[in-house]
């Protein structure tokens, strides 16, 4: 699939991902943002974490307006409808239900909004209907860009939301210069997921040495692979007590894959996060402020160098 999987921007992109949930994720991402930009880069941080974003509030950021994200729903015209039961047959979510000869009913909260309802109407009943599934958010601050999807909730489409993130953050990285983005990815190894993953030079899957963790990273290091990502490991709580660490490390060398950074466990962290501010920034010094540098400094190398 690596063919697939084409270079849509010139800006070299870095996807934080990983399979399991509360890893440490939006943080290692929000870091990696910021400690990039204290050091003089044009950055831009995309959450993609549509159904619970956070790296606003990691940020301190309040984020308002936002611009609304609609998706398409089939709106029924009964006078032109004959009731042949066609859009019914052919929605794969069973959205549209009814009997011969009558106008069929939405059930709007199944619809993905495909249209394929739409295309097989002969009479030519369905028309556009919209509606709003989330919103996007923009805000700059210091050289940092930050775009958020957030999904509305009770909506179950995920996938779409993400891919209209994404498809918002390449519109602004095609209109303006910015040195690398940093793409905060939901957690697992779903469709929503793979919607960044798509456009990414490297995928930093970060884990933690737990059962779950191990196992959840095997999936997402799966999914790079199919996708012709170049990925890399960055393990969270390390020093865990009663932790898996060295089950973690050899996993990564089995699978051929460079740890790049281990970042201890801190309670700075957790002040970072209540205070809204980036741990690089706050507490550098800090254990873990340490480790997060040491991820700054190498990815700032690696963009430096012309390697991604």
């Amino acid at each position: 699939m690596k063919e697939l999987r084409k270079k849509p921007v010139n800006t070299p992109m870095i996807a934080v991902t990983g399979g399991k949930g509360g890893t440490g994720k939006s943080t290692v991402a929000v870091n990696l943002a910021a400690g990039l930009s204290a050091r003089g880069l044009k950055v831009m941080l995309v959450d993609v974490d549509v159904d619970g974003p956070s790296c606003a509030t990691l940020l301190g950021v309040q984020l308002e307006g936002g611009e609304e994200v609609k998706t398409f729903i089939p709106k029924i015209e009964a006078s032109k409808c004959t009731g042949c039961r066609r859009c019914v047959e052919i929605c794969p979510e069973h959205a549209l239900v009814g009997l011969h000869g009558q106008v069929p009913r939405l059930f709007e909260e199944l619809c993905s909004g495909c249209k394929a309802c739409q295309l097989v109407c002969e009479p030519k009943a369905i028309e556009n209907g919209w509606k709003k599934i989330g919103n996007i958010y923009t805000h700059k601050t210091n050289g940092l860009g930050l775009i958020v999807g957030e999904l509305r909730p009770t909506e179950p489409r995920s996938p779409v939301m993400a891919r209209a993130t994404v498809m918002k953050a390449l519109e602004e990285l095609k209109t303006h210069k910015y040195d690398v983005a940093i793409l905060d990815t939901a957690p697992g190894v779903h469709n929503a997921v793979a919607q960044p993953l798509w456009v990414a030079d490297l995928a930093l899957a970060v884990t933690e040495p737990t059962p779950l963790g191990a196992h959840d990273l095997n999936f997402i290091l799966d999914l790079a692979r199919e996708l012709g990502l170049p990925a890399e490991v960055v393990l969270n709580k390390a020093d865990i007590p009663g932790g898996l660490r060295e089950e973690a490390m050899r996993l990564a060398r089995e699978r051929g894959v460079e740890v790049t950074v281990e970042i201890p466990l801190d309670n700075e962290l957790l002040r970072s996060y209540m205070a809204g501010e980036p741990l690089v920034k706050m507490n550098p010094a800090s254990p873990a402020g340490r480790a997060l540098g040491v991820l700054v400094q190498k990815i700032e190398n690696r963009l430096k160098g012309g390697e991604m």
